[in-house]
């Protein structure tokens, strides 16, 4: 195992949003900052997190998916026939909590959809 760089990793793409963006997000969703300043604070933090794994040498960089709510449930919304319901009630677990942690978005099929499931 290596003990100085570079070492073998691999780059999935997720990083930790930053707070502010957090903030942006939360705002664009009731409505008190448009979609463009959304956009605008996203554009930064997207610069600013490609310069710093510029300046500690990574070799493939990523935007850290700061467009994303969440990773798989931005994923469902793109499935036809679908369409988020609310929330729904977490498992809970010791420990640090999270957002997803209290509650995940339901779904549920879309008339077209549970007609082709139907027998």
């Amino acid at each position: 195992m290596r003990s100085k760089p570079p070492f073998r990793a691999d780059h999935v793409g997720s990083l930790l949003r930053p707070k502010a963006l957090h903030e942006a997000r939360a705002k664009a969703k009731k409505g008190e900052i448009p979609a463009a300043e959304l956009k605008k604070a996203e554009d930064q933090h997207i610069r600013d997190v490609v310069k710093l794994q510029q300046d500690v040498g990574l070799q493939s960089i990523t935007d850290g998916e700061f467009r994303r709510d969440w990773w798989h449930i931005d994923f469902l919304h793109g499935f036809d026939g679908v369409s988020p319901t609310g929330t729904a009630p977490g498992i809970p677990a010791p420990g640090p909590r999270s957002r997803g942690s209290d509650a995940a978005p339901g779904f549920r099929r879309g008339a077209r959809a549970a007609a082709a499931a139907a027998p």
